[in-house]
């Protein structure tokens, strides 16, 4: 035992047993060995004294409630107290200092026991212990810090904001402290949705460590978040990488009051995994097993079923705490207690009116993310939007101008001894002062409900604040001057438009585009995408005529090559304001067209990654020209959607049927594309009747080849 003291612990002994000589007691206890460290002038006997606890008074005061012995005893006896405070000190210097114990470990050892004489005595001195114990402490463990666990974990009681909180997650911390306090699979796994909040909980665990609102078990751990790729970086050669993680979890274990925080715990799944090496949640398993090592996890739903799920002896060691997206009500409160924090910060006023619209704008055009991160996130962007505003017009600023050629104008009426105007001035001066006074201790920034459109329309790419009827105008003029013959076909298209403007449902505008080819159906949507500035997406279903296809359009299934490559619908999700084209869909497989069943019906669809892509704001434009017969002089036209099933049809907005060209909407065109061609050679060359504008255009460039040459 003795080979675990370096030289001046020795020494230490050895003063403690000629204190009890001299006072003549009967053995070595705990008082005698704080007379020996105060008497050794050292750091911390130093620190000692500035508490107050110097050598001579602690010995007055032991002499006074112990006394002088009679007679010199020849035995040296330690006290079963003082055995129990060296032991403690072995035990802390075992994997620090070359496991030397210090003058330090033995007097934290010996508040650590807070009982003895030396404690009544310091007690009876109005020391404050408690303080006194935590300086020490934290002094120690800056030679802890030299672990390798400090040089690549970070330390979350430190880096926390103690002015910070996290609400609404009581019920979360109260089981995630129950976890840790458990003998048995005591390492808490918190599972659930990208930005939900579940490091934020592990950070307010931290926070309320720091802060002592935790219970006594609790109060000395210190949280390591610990990174997967700090922990492989470095490790060149085989067995590296084992050999650290070995190390960091031998490090923890005889450390005692570290928790290891993994986040994104996934990662431990085949990492470090070379050839013929173990990976890191191989390694973890048998530790996390027995207890003595606390471990907090945080991933997502969807990671936790790709990684841990399928390893069942890893999942059985967590026990699973679900952290459930909050629902409006809570998301409200949560954002009500932080956004004083925002206020401050940013310097403007966060009203409960605003907090409402971010909440319902953000839920309603904000699909990839979830609460409470996308609202925060919506909050911080409004504020940091309002605050660079605020910097182009700055009235205080202005009045400030205004104060100082009001002073200067005053002072040159006093030089002309004109006092009443001087007075004047004065008492303009004076007000704008008040002014100013008044606006530099108010906020002076207010949210509107347009800043907070503007920044979800920047975050979403869908137009919010475009007025409509001007929109609608735009459409209607484009549509009237560009397409020709299909007057009522147009009239259609723009009364359901402005239905799909007014309306406030979930599900896209859809409208099937039938009638013979080559008049106009297609260049009606393109015509739609270009005059509303919209993202286009033009499928030809011809491409679509297989089973398979629907593959394109959400992905491939997992375990089948091309699984995770991209997929059509997921321009959709990059731009959720856009016109889908499904050209000529008569084309297309009935897997294919059974697909947008889904997305008529509820407005979006699942992908083969179990991702939902909402089509909300997207408009569906399907055209065909399938089974249409034209009667002898174009008296009439029957359209039969027979390649379409009952439940397509009836999820489809409207259908709008396109008549065949008359000579006179021939002419009209001819006429448009150059005034200078005659029009009735071209129509006599020209099978417009069958195949419409496209012939027309054909007979056209043929007309001008001809006249050119």
């Amino acid at each position: 035992m003795f080979d675990n003291f370096n030289f001046e612990v020795a020494g230490i002994f050895k003063k403690c047993e000629k204190e009890m000589e001299e006072l003549k007691h009967p053995y070595v206890g705990s008082e005698h060995l704080l007379l020996a460290i105060l008497a050794n002038n050292d750091k911390l006997a130093k620190a000692l004294n500035s508490y107050g606890i110097t050598y001579n008074k602690f010995k007055q005061e032991l002499i006074n409630i112990v006394g002088i012995g009679s007679k010199k005893s020849d035995l040296k006896l330690y006290t079963p107290l003082l055995k129990r405070v060296i032991e403690t000190a072995l035990s802390e210097a075992k994997e620090e200092n070359n496991g030397l114990v210090t003058t330090t470990h033995l007097f934290l050892a010996l508040l650590e026991e807070s009982e003895g004489i030396a404690i009544r005595i310091l007690i009876s001195l109005d020391i404050n212990l408690d303080k006194l114990y935590k300086e020490l402490r934290s002094k120690n463990n800056q030679n802890k810090e030299k672990l390798t666990i400090y040089e690549i974990g970070h330390n979350l009681n430190k880096n926390v904001n103690l002015e910070e909180k996290v609400v609404g997650r009581e019920k979360e911390i109260t089981l995630l402290i129950e976890t840790l306090l458990r003998k048995n699979k005591n390492n808490p796994l918190l599972v659930g949705k990208a930005g939900t909040g579940k490091t934020a909980i592990v950070e307010e665990l931290a926070r309320r460590i720091e802060l002592g609102k935790v219970t006594n078990e609790l109060l000395d751990k210190k949280i390591i978040m610990l990174e997967m790729s700090s922990l492989v970086a470095g490790t060149k050669y085989r067995g590296e990488f084992e050999e650290r993680l070995n190390k960091i979890i031998e490090e923890v274990i005889n450390e005692k009051d570290i928790i290891l925080f993994i986040d994104e715990i996934h990662t431990l799944v085949n990492a470090g995994g070379a050839e013929g090496a173990i990976d890191a949640s191989n390694i973890l398993k048998p530790y996390l097993a027995r207890g003595n090592l606390k471990c907090i996890g945080a991933t997502t739903t969807e990671e936790f079923d790709k990684f841990i799920a399928k390893d069942k002896a890893l999942e059985r060691r967590f026990q699973k705490i679900f952290i459930n997206e909050p629902n409006q009500e809570d998301t409200e409160f949560i954002l009500k207690a932080i956004k004083k924090e925002y206020e401050n910060h940013h310097n403007i006023t966060i009203t409960s009116k605003n907090i409402k619209d971010i909440i319902y704008l953000a839920n309603k055009y904000i699909y990839n993310k979830n609460n409470p991160d996308k609202c925060i996130d919506v909050l911080d962007s409004v504020c940091a939007k309002v605050k660079l505003n605020s910097l182009s017009y700055n009235p205080i600023e202005k009045l400030k101008k205004q104060l100082n050629k009001l002073q200067k104008e005053k002072e040159e009426f006093i030089v002309k001894q004109d006092y009443v105007k001087a007075l004047k001035y004065k008492t303009k001066a004076d007000d704008i002062k008040n002014k100013i006074l008044v606006m530099e201790k108010s906020p002076q920034n207010k949210i509107t409900k347009n800043d907070i459109l503007k920044v979800i329309e920047n975050k979403t790419n869908i137009p919010i604040l475009e007025n409509k009827a001007k929109v609608y105008n735009k459409l209607k003029k484009d549509l009237s001057k560009n397409i020709i013959g299909q007057k009522e076909a147009v009239d259609k298209i723009l009364l359901n438009f402005k239905r799909k403007q007014n309306a406030n449902n979930a599900k896209p505008l859809s409208l099937l585009l039938s009638g013979p080819t080559g008049v106009g159906k297609t260049y009606t949507v393109k015509m739609i995408a270009k005059s509303l500035n919209i993202n286009l997406i033009r499928l030809d279903m011809s491409e679509y005529n297989l089973d398979t296809s629907v593959n394109k359009l959400i992905g491939v299934s997992a375990g089948y090559v091309g699984y995770n490559d991209d997929f059509i619908f997921k321009q959709v999700k990059e731009n959720p304001y856009s016109l889908i084209l499904l050209d000529e869909i008569e084309k297309a497989s009935p897997k294919v067209i059974n697909l947008f069943l889904q997305i008529l019906d509820e407005g979006y669809i699942t992908t083969s990654n179990n991702e939902k892509i909402k089509f909300t704001n997207t408009l569906i434009f399907m055209t065909s020209n399938a089974n249409v017969t034209n009667t002898l002089g174009f008296a009439g036209t029957k359209v039969n959607n027979s390649f379409l099933s009952k439940e397509i049809l009836s999820r489809i907005d409207d259908i709008i049927n396109y008549e065949a060209i008359d000579k006179l909407t021939a002419k009209k065109y001819i006429n448009l594309k150059n005034k200078d061609l005659d029009e009735d050679v071209i129509l006599e060359k020209s099978n417009y009747q069958k195949y419409g504008f496209r012939e027309l255009d054909r007979c056209i460039k043929a007309y001008e080849k001809v006249a050119v040459k």
